[in-house]
């Protein structure tokens, strides 16, 4: 095999596929669970099962079977004729393997046996072959192949392959065990409720943007796969965390917007509002990184502004309302720093938050008010407090703060006089593990007892769409919701100017 043409994840392809001195064919499987028999007869004793896209290696034949040799399992048998592809002759060269290629690509369940092709054209394909469009479009295959492999196996949970439960998890712990065979690498992250996500590693991806020979198109579905948000390990640390997503949006930033098509410029659009988004996070939990975290907010909001709603395919709403989510929950960010005192006053009456450093690394705020000698309230937070968002109703007896405690869920915070004195709840986009989404200010209602506020999330696996609300700020009950604040007449009255102008939860 070229070291220099193909990648470190098929350096296992060229032990299988090789001819043997003795002018043996390779053939690769064509069915799961073929019968390697003992004898040239179906009633003979099976000996082991093939699956599809193994390669086993044709040392004669008699009758209607192959006599074939497993390299991986060092046994020897017969296999029916009708049951594997020889890789000889006319069907050997690699525009029959890449025909071939094509045709089983886009077939569901088989991709074990592209796998299979796509190596076997790695092997048999020249220098100029591999350089040119043939040698990408069959690594393009291969990454997207072993990349729906490993989704079909999250999807069904049978990443935890140590104990197949049925015919299924059987059958896809054969194919990854296949692809293993050919080189590919794949990781797998514990999710929510316990269940595995499995990605590809990307290797394959990585040659095909740097390949010149590359389409945009290729470029972009290379992009994407190594940008995937559920591929990345949940226990980074920050600096890990700040480091992938720079790397990610540097990838994204490598894709032609010449000659892609508004399907895969929306993808991609998509996709660095996700990743922008990210970083700001990241870079504002470093010490002094306000510029960069305002640049790669404001870069989010940008890349989401590109997106053409008329152009997006069905599959890629919730993806839409993904990106959406994720920018407003960073947009506070886009804007310039605010102070770490800012203040409020109507008349005698005056309200001072001020943001002091705490004692572990987080972040406290104190509120204050001129009739009171003692600060009114005190809260500490690891989560990105934005001054900039504090907001008090015409009375002074309530204010709210935009808080991001995780790179994609912004809370609302509420201060309120009670009797009891000032207090501060927490108001989240849904009562779930943080995830996706944000819960934001919209607006007073004169009187001193309604607070409007929307919220918007994708958590534990569930969307929780939009919903704009009236909540009692006594209780902080909700008085009257709709998923349209046209149909809310305090919305349409008393929305905030300055919410409606930047808020991303009107689009």
């Amino acid at each position: 095999m070229r070291p220099t043409l193909c990648t470190a994840a098929l350096a296992a392809t060229a032990a299988l596929l090789q001819p043997a001195p003795t002018h043996a064919t390779t053939a690769l499987v064509l069915q799961d669970q073929a019968a390697l028999r003992a004898a040239a007869r179906d009633a003979a004793p099976s000996q082991a099962a093939l699956w599809r896209g193994e390669a086993v290696e044709i040392r004669g034949e008699r009758l209607d079977f192959y006599q074939v040799y497993d390299y991986r399992r060092e046994r020897g048998g017969f296999v029916r004729k009708g049951q594997v592809l020889p890789l000889e002759g006319p069907a050997a060269e690699p525009t029959a393997l890449l025909a071939a290629l094509r045709l089983v690509r886009l077939q569901a369940g088989a991709e074990s046996l592209g796998l299979g092709l796509a190596a076997a054209y790695v092997q048999q394909a020249s220098a100029e072959q591999m350089a040119g469009p043939g040698g990408v479009e069959a690594l393009d295959a291969l990454g997207s192949l072993a990349e729906r492999l490993a989704d079909r196996a999250s999807r069904s949970n049978a990443a935890k392959l140590d104990t197949p439960q049925t015919s299924t998890d059987t059958q896809l712990a054969a194919q990854l065990d296949v692809a293993a065979r050919y080189g590919l690498k794949f990781q797998s992250f514990e999710r929510e409720a316990g269940s595995l996500q499995l990605c590809y590693e990307g290797e394959v991806f990585r040659r095909v943007l740097a390949l010149p020979a590359s389409t945009p198109e290729q470029q972009a579905r290379a992009a994407l796969a190594l940008t995937r948000l559920d591929c990345q390990n949940p226990a980074a640390t920050p600096s890990q965390k700040l480091q992938r997503e720079q790397w990610r949006a540097d990838i994204l930033e490598r894709v032609p917007a010449n000659g892609l098509a508004p399907l895969w410029r929306n993808r991609v659009a998509l996709r660095q509002t996700a990743v922008w988004g990210r970083l700001a996070y990241a870079q504002a939990r470093q010490a002094d990184a306000g510029p960069a975290a305002q640049a790669a907010s404001a870069r989010a909001l940008q890349a989401l502004a590109r997106v053409q709603p008329a152009e997006l395919a069905d599959e890629d709403q919730p993806l839409s309302n993904d990106a959406a989510m994720q920018a407003n929950a960073v947009r506070w960010q886009a804007l310039p720093a605010g102070s770490s005192t800012v203040s409020w006053s109507r008349g005698k009456d005056s309200l001072q938050l001020r943001l002091l450093p705490g004692t572990e690394g987080d972040q406290c705020l104190v509120l204050h008010s001129a009739q009171a000698k003692e600060a009114l309230l005190r809260h500490c937070s690891f989560g990105l407090i934005q001054t900039a968002s504090f907001s008090v109703n015409r009375e002074g007896t309530a204010a709210t703060l935009a808080v991001q405690p995780t790179e994609s869920w912004r809370e609302l915070w509420v201060l309120r006089q009670t009797a009891q004195g000032w207090r501060l709840d927490v108001l989240p986009p849904v009562a779930a593990n943080p995830g996706l989404g944000y819960a934001e200010f919209a607006g007073w209602v004169p009187g001193g007892q309604q607070l409007l506020m929307v919220r918007e999330a994708r958590a534990e696996g569930r969307y929780t769409a939009r919903s704009f609300e009236v909540l009692d700020l006594q209780s902080l009950q909700v008085l009257r919701r709709s998923g349209d604040a046209q149909q809310l007449g305090p919305f349409q009255r008393w929305a905030d100017a300055g919410w409606k102008a930047g808020s991303l939860s009107l689009r």
